[in-house]
């Protein structure tokens, strides 16, 4: 996916007590206004043969808040890239 996304990035999640951080959370924000939120992993068969759910929401206000949130959370979720 990162591929078709270019220039995006995939983290790698962190270790807390010996164990993998899980987290499930996905999300694209585009042009910092519009913030899609999804049960969809993204990959071909959550494309093409899953049944997903997932919503489209045009609100700059919230797409600046769910950035944030992910930007702060990144030291604590995720690897050094």
């Amino acid at each position: 996916m990162a591929t078709w996304l270019s220039p995006s990035v995939v983290f790698r999640t962190s270790n807390f007590d010996g164990k993998p951080v899980r987290n499930h959370a996905k999300f694209v924000s585009i042009d910092h206004r519009w913030i899609v939120v999804t049960s969809a992993n993204f990959s071909w068969s959550a494309e093409f043969g899953n049944v997903e759910l997932g919503v489209l929401v045009d609100d700059s206000n919230l797409a600046d808040a769910v950035e944030r949130e992910m930007r702060e959370a990144e030291s604590v979720l995720y690897l050094e890239a």
